[in-house]
């Protein structure tokens, strides 16, 4: 393994202009970072993380500073030379996955000729080749993503969190995959709040300057109202492959619910038929029809309107049926200060809350969320969980899908999903056990 630094950051800083003024993305930041070797870039979601990928890799240039890839000052680049060190050096793999594919193309056709396909058959979807992005599950896209990027064979691979919406279980597939590729030479540079990401890093940058007050959890009395959402014996399958097979579960008003289980299990589509958007092939769904103050949804890909400011997304809601105000929403995520930018303009972790705080804009009768903290370092995460706690506390029935096994001792009820199969929990089983 080489000693020398593949990428020298010299006070290299970005900053956006925005209807408020000019807004620091990434302040000077200084960093060596060694060929052959993975370097784990941290800190709080707005910190600068995404930016400082984009600039190593070549998508953007510095406003001040410097960075030099591969002996290439990137500012410096011509159009054509750019566009060869992006196309022979670097490898982008943005947080979200299915940016990094072709929605025409199947993973094989991804490939140029003679490419490994060793990266596919250690994160386990050698078998999914022939697919294309659109018949994959979220966590088989994020795990192909990666593999379509390892396969590149370019010296650096730079990645956005590649493990924020994945179990534990796949998770550790990329981190293996990943471990093999630096081992053979490649370079990583990964924006992550994984503690297992960290682990594996040789090297770790925190651009945190400024760390958010922690806030305690507020610890509930559950007192359960009346059902406001059943499934029952619900089925569905896509193209031959069982999705979910016999659910049944309902959730109260005031309740906190959470069903969590690996990347595939069938989380995203239980919330999907739970809220009208896909008919289950068989069971039914109580109430079979909302109106849309009535059930709020928060999925993976947050649904931002990329021309409205994030006071005017989170406000969006309110303002087509002309509802007051909630007390302390933009606070209470800690996206006060992000009133007047843009979603392209805030960091994925950022991007997320303002989904939420959207969601919880109308305080609808039902909230269905997928993955909140999937993108949320630990601090802002608490933030996540607290205010859908309050959501519930308020009235709201939460049903909340995650990978994260820990989560359940935040929730009054939780059931664990394994192919499309939910298991039963008894109304006294303690959370977390």
């Amino acid at each position: 393994m080489s000693a020398e630094p593949l990428i020298e950051i010299e006070a290299a800083s970005k900053q956006y202009v925005t209807t408020g003024g000019l807004v620091d993305a990434l302040p000077p930041t200084d960093a060596r970072i060694a060929a052959g070797q993975v370097t784990a870039l941290v800190g709080v979601s707005g910190s600068g993380k995404s930016t400082l990928l984009r600039l190593v890799a070549g998508h953007e240039t510095p406003s001040s500073g410097r960075v030099i890839v591969a002996g290439h000052d990137l500012a410096m680049l011509s159009g054509r030379r750019r566009d060869r060190f992006r196309r022979e050096t670097v490898t982008y793999v943005s947080q979200r996955a299915a940016d990094n594919l072709f929605p025409q193309l199947s993973l094989a056709e991804h490939l140029r000729a003679g490419a490994s396909l060793r990266p596919f058959e250690v994160l386990g979807i050698a078998s999914r080749m022939t697919a294309r992005p659109g018949e994959l599950s979220g966590g088989e896209l994020a795990r192909a993503s990666f593999a379509v990027a390892l396969a590149q064979g370019a010296p650096l691979v730079v990645v956005d969190e590649p493990t924020a919406e994945l179990d534990r279980t796949t998770a550790g597939d990329v981190l293996a995959a990943m471990d093999d590729a630096a081992s053979q030479g490649q370079t990583f540079v990964v924006a992550t709040h994984d503690p297992a990401v960290i682990a594996l890093a040789g090297n770790v940058l925190d651009l945190t300057r400024q760390r958010p007050e922690t806030t305690r959890a507020h610890v509930r009395e559950w007192v359960p109202g009346e059902v406001a959402l059943r499934l029952h014996d619900v089925t569905k399958s896509y193209s031959g492959a069982t999705a979910l097979a016999g659910v049944s579960l309902e959730v109260r008003e005031r309740e906190l619910a959470l069903v969590f289980g690996r990347s595939g299990s069938g989380k995203s589509t239980l919330l999907m038929v739970a809220g009208g958007w896909i008919d289950p092939d068989h069971g039914t769904v109580e109430p079979a029809a909302t109106t849309w103050r009535e059930l709020a949804y928060v999925p993976q890909r947050f649904g931002l309107v990329p021309e409205l400011t994030v006071e005017e997304n989170v406000d969006l809601p309110a303002q087509l049926v002309g509802a007051a105000p909630v007390a302390g929403l933009f606070a209470r995520l800690a996206i006060e200060e992000l009133r007047g930018r843009y979603p392209a303009q805030i960091s994925i972790g950022q991007q997320q809350r303002v989904a939420i705080a959207r969601a919880l804009r109308l305080e609808s009768r039902i909230v269905l969320v997928d993955e909140p903290t999937s993108h949320q370092d630990p601090v802002h995460a608490e933030l996540v969980w607290a205010a859908l706690g309050a959501a519930a506390e308020a009235g709201a029935a939460c049903l909340v899908a995650t990978h994260e096994l820990d989560a359940r001792h935040r929730a009054d009820r939780w059931w664990p999903i394994e192919d499309g199969r939910l298991r039963d929990m008894s109304w006294d089983q303690a959370p977390g056990l």
